[in-house]
Order: C-alpha cells, then sequence, then structure tokens
C-alpha cells in the first residue's frame, strides 16, 4: 500500500505507510481511542505503531483544533486525506468509494424519518453515516462497522470530535457478524463495499450460498461484495427494521443482481428505487453508476417507486412519495431488468409480435488479442516485415462501424490482423519466425508477449483461433444504443464489436433487411445493456441476443 519510495529516515517504510501512521496519530489526538469501546488487536497495532514511530508525533494543537472544527462544521477531513494518501488501486481492490455529502444527507434523512432505536454503518469507512446521523440526533445509538482498523480508527475520531454519547465502533466483517438484537427499531444503511467476484474468496462465496439457501434464496458465485451485503442484511435484520443502501445499479439488470431484486421484492420489503442518472458523477474517485434502494423489513410490497434523479442534494428527496413512477409488483416479478422500466416501459413485452435476437441468431466476441500491438498491423508494416500471407484485413475500432452507414468494407488503409496457424512450421518462414521470436522476448523490462496472460493461455501463444467472419457486427460499448453494420468482405473482428451469425445461411437481401431493421430499433435498445459511468453502455453477447426485434418473418423480408 504506497508507492514504493523510501522515507527520509530510511528505515524502508513507504511514503504512504507513513502518512497513514501521522493520520493514525492525529485521530488519536482526536480521542479515538476513547470511544466506541474496546479496540481490536488490529485497532490496537495501528495505535502501537503510530505511537512509536517518531515521523507520527502527536500533531501540533492548531491542526488537532482545525480537524475537530471541520467535523463539528459537517466535513470529513479525516476521510479526505485517507482518500489522498491511499493508492487508488488499494482502496479499489478493497471497494473502498466514500459516499458524497449529496448522497449521505438524503440517505439519512429517509432513514431517520422513520423514529429509529438504533442505526447501522454497515461498511463506515470514516464514518459519514454515523457522524451525520450524530449531527441530528445525538442521543441516537449508532453502530459503525468496517473490516479496516484504519477506518474504524477514524470513524472513532469523527465520533469523539463529535461528543457522541452512545457509538459502538466495531472493526469487523459485516457479512459473519454477530450483530445484538434490540427491542426497539433498526436503520441500516451506507455503501456496501464494491468488490468483483473475481476477488472474493472462496469462503466468502460458500458464505454466500450457505446464507441465501437459509433465507429461501439462491445467489450467483458470480454476485460482488456489495449484493453479498443485502443478503447479510436481510440475516441481521428484524421485521419493521429499516434500509437504505447507496450501490453500484449493476444489480438491477444483470443475473447476479436477481437475488437483491428478490429480496426487494419479498423479505426486505423494498419501497424505492433512485437509480443516480448514468451520465452524472456520483462518487468523485470512481467510474460507477448508483443505485439507492429503500426498504423496510418484513414487508412483500404491492407496488415499489423507480425513479431516475440527478445527484444534487435538492432532486435527491428520498422523501417526496410521489417521485419517480409507481410499479406493481406483477410487472417488477416479471422484468429480469429494471433499468428500462424507469424509462417508461411498465409492461412485459409484447411477445405477440416481437421475438429476441437469439431467435434467428447467435451473438459472439470478437477475438481477444491480448497484445493489439504485436497482432494488429499496417498493410505496409506486414509487408515490410514479410507478414502479408500471415494476416486477415480485419476490424479494429468501434468507429469503423459506428461510421459505416450500415456496410463495413475493405480497403488500401485497412488494418490487418495476423492470424497464424497452430501448426506452422516456423523454421520454413524465417520473416514470420524473426517476428514470433520477437515476441518471446522481454523489451524494456516488459514480459514478452508470450508470457502475458491471454497469450500464455493459449496453445501455442500466437494462435488466435479465428472463427469464420460474421455477416454483421455490431458495437457493444459506447455512449449510445449499438450500431450494426454488414460484412460483406468477410473482415475479421478484434474484442471491439460483437459479431452475429444467423442460423439460416440468409442471402443478401435478407441480411441487409436485419441489419436495417436493427438500426431502425436502436432507440429501442438504449437502457438494455449494463450502464457505467457517463452514461457509457455495454451489451455482453447474451444481453444483445435478447434485444427485441420484430417477429422473424417480418424481419426478414426483403423490402
Amino acid at each position: 500500500m504506497g508507492n514504493g519510495r523510501r522515507d527520509h529516515t530510511g528505515n524502508g517504510a513507504t511514503a504512504a505507510h507513513l502518512a497513514e501512521n501521522r493520520l493514525v496519530r492525529l485521530a488519536l489526538d482526536l480521542g479515538a481511542a476513547e470511544i466506541g469501546g474496546p479496540l481490536t488487536p488490529a485497532e490496537r497495532h495501528l495505535v502501537e505503531q503510530a505511537s512509536s514511530n517518531t515521523a507520527a508525533d502527536s500533531a501540533v494543537g492548531a491542526v488537532v483544533d482545525e480537524a475537530r472544527a471541520s467535523i463539528l462544521a459537517g466535513s470529513d477531513p479525516l476521510g479526505r486525506e485517507l482518500c489522498r494518501i491511499r493508492p487508488a488501486a488499494a482502496r479499489r481492490a478493497a471497494g473502498a468509494f466514500y459516499t458524497p455529502p449529496a448522497l449521505v444527507g438524503p440517505m439519512l434523512a429517509w432513514a431517520l424519518s422513520h423514529r429509529l432505536d438504533r442505526l447501522i454503518d454497515c461498511g463506515c469507512g470514516s464514518g459519514r453515516f454515523v457522524a451525520g446521523a450524530v449531527r441530528r440526533e445525538p442521543e441516537l445509538a449508532v453502530v459503525a462497522v468496517d473490516i479496516d482498523p484504519i477506518a474504524t480508527i477514524l470513524t472513532r475520531a469523527n465520533l469523539a470530535a463529535l461528543g457522541a454519547r452512545r457509538a459502538t465502533v466495531t472493526q469487523a466483517d459485516y457479512l459473519t457478524l454477530d450483530l445484538p438484537r434490540i427491542a426497539g427499531r433498526t436503520a441500516f444503511v451506507g455503501n456496501p463495499p464494491y468488490v468483483r467476484h473475481h476477488d472474493l474468496s472462496a469462503a466468502a462465496k460458500d458464505w454466500a450460498v450457505a446464507t441465501a439457501c437459509r433465507l429461501g434464496y439462491t445467489i450467483s458465485t458470480l454476485a460482488g461484495l456489495h449484493v453479498y451485503f443485502y443478503l447479510a442484511t436481510a440475516a441481521h435484520a428484524q421485521p419493521g427494521d429499516v434500509g437504505c443502501f447507496v450501490t453500484s445499479a449493476e444489480w438491477l439488470d444483470v443475473n447476479y443482481g436477481a437475488v437483491v431484486r428478490d429480496l426487494l421484492l419479498n423479505g426486505l420489503g423494498g419501497q424505492a428505487v433512485h437509480v443516480v442518472d448514468p451520465r452524472a458523477v456520483p462518487f468523485e474517485d470512481a467510474m460507477t453508476t448508483a443505485a439507492i434502494a429503500c426498504f423496510q423489513v418484513g414487508g412483500v410490497p404491492g407496488t415499489m417507486r423507480l425513479r431516475l434523479v440527478e445527484t444534487t442534494a435538492e432532486q435527491l428527496d428520498l422523501l417526496d412519495p410521489g417521485a419517480g413512477c409507481e410499479l406493481g409488483r406483477d410487472t417488477l416479478v416479471r422484468a429480469d431488468r429494471w433499468t428500462p422500466l424507469l424509462r417508461g416501459h411498465r409492461s412485459a413485452p409484447d411477445w405477440t409480435s416481437q421475438s429476441p435476437l437469439r431467435a434467428i441468431a447467435r451473438v459472439h466476441r470478437g477475438v481477444v488479442t491480448g497484445a493489439n500491438d504485436f497482432f494488429i498491423l499496417s498493410r505496409e508494416r506486414a509487408r515490410d516485415l514479410g507478414l502479408e500471407a500471415w494476416c486477415r484485413p480485419a476490424i479494429t475500432s468501434a468507429e469503423e462501424i459506428l461510421r459505416s452507414g450500415g456496410v463495413v468494407r475493405d480497403g488500401p488503409e485497412r488494418l490487418l490482423l495476423l492470424d497464424v496457424p497452430a501448426d506452422v512450421d516456423r523454421e520454413a518462414y524465417p520473416g514470420l519466425d524473426a517476428y514470433l521470436c520477437d515476441g518471446e522476448r522481454s523489451h524494456a523490462g516488459k514480459p514478452a508477449i508470450s508470457e502475458r496472460y491471454i497469450a500464455s493461455h493459449r496453445r501455442p501463444w500466437w494462435h488466435l483461433g479465428l472463427s469464420a467472419p460474421p455477416p454483421i457486427v455490431a458495437t457493444y460499448m459506447a455512449r449510445q444504443a449499438p450500431a450494426f453494420a454488414l460484412n460483406p468482405d468477410g473482415l475479421a473482428v478484434v474484442n471491439i464489436a460483437h459479431g452475429i451469425y444467423p442460423f439460416d445461411d440468409l442471402g443478401p437481401d435478407q441480411l441487409s433487411c436485419l441489419v436495417a431493421a436493427l438500426n431502425d430499433l436502436r432507440h429501442t435498445f438504449t437502457g438494455r445493456g449494463r450502464t457505467y459511468h457517463g452514461g457509457l453502455e455495454k451489451f455482453e453477447p447474451r444481453e444483445m441476443e435478447a434485444l427485441l426485434i420484430p417477429g422473424r418473418r417480418g424481419i426478414l423480408t426483403p423490402f
């Protein structure tokens, strides 16, 4: 966790590590060790490090006073400083994206409107939710939970500066936390960590599957940690409790999000989902969407309110009962994607006049080279290297499809893709062998092309295994709907586009009709992929296959 530079003390500690020590020292000077209950061993270790490090001596009184005044004024100087000194890569790995005030305020207002006996911040970070709750209701019991001991130390400091009277801070895993039951109402609030399934342990996935089964749900092992927090909340909560979580909005549409949708429609009792416009920037340091779900545990909602909002506090009034559109339970249950419902598609598709694209075609990704700078060449370079015979013209940019007018053609400026058979006799072709040998050498301290992740998993590493060229190509990630084009010259496609392969051997006129219809329908495809920061929308092959088109007979009939 640092940039690897040695501090001037010469002790080998990184500059970032020493900066964290100083931040912990400031937190101690604010009273972190005297509030929130006993310190855990991990927290005590941080305190000992900060106390013994001469570079982290107690801050001067003016610095402590300035930090305390900032906290009392509603700011979070400790959290801001941690985000500044801790590398972004480390924060992303832990799923630590701190919630901006424009979201914290409205979420707390909604939660506190329910006459609470306790409020739990389920992934507290530096304690923005519990600190905000204490500012509004000083006598409210608050519980802050986070697995990161530096985060809990900072939360303790914020609560100490505010003079919190009934605060508990727990450095622990929220998923397996032994949470005491109370007689009154608890609010579960926060910003669950966003960690993708690739980075979750087998033990965590086993916990999720077992917990879902115990509660009567099914969870995909492709779900991220933020989904686990919904599941853990269902396990911790009692009927009558309330919750308000902000997470990535992906769960609205993807298969792994089905368990969240199921929880909100059943045990968690969803009341509203407020989706931040993806063109906005809900989190300063993360390119992500945001969905705020409000729920009351134990209910089976007959309706739920879905709403598309901006990020400003004035527009994000979660207490407005008339905001968004109220959708019936049946509509929500039938929909396997909820984002289209935000745009006014309130009923299930009319399957009598429409069919999914998968009824007539399969969609496959373009080839992943793992090293475009090696496998993609200009015609001139391929000629100079004697590689033209081993290359195929290829579509290498989505812009080629977007600007094609519906037909992508070969031409003298088109780039080429290296397509070498697996069983080639390299010794018989010196030019080819020399180029492949170059790909097997390290350059400027970087791994050889053959040793990169994708190439190293191919046998042999240079063989891309190109499939037959697709008759139709489509963009799949842009700030606009997918665009479609014919591929009459049989160009290869790298992974900047998808290939569409009709099941039947369609003639030129039928292929033209299909492409024309798909492009005419582009406006209806918006919102049916996965929406990311800034309105970027991505369509995986199966999501593109689910796009609705006119019935088979109509779409393939030449005009």
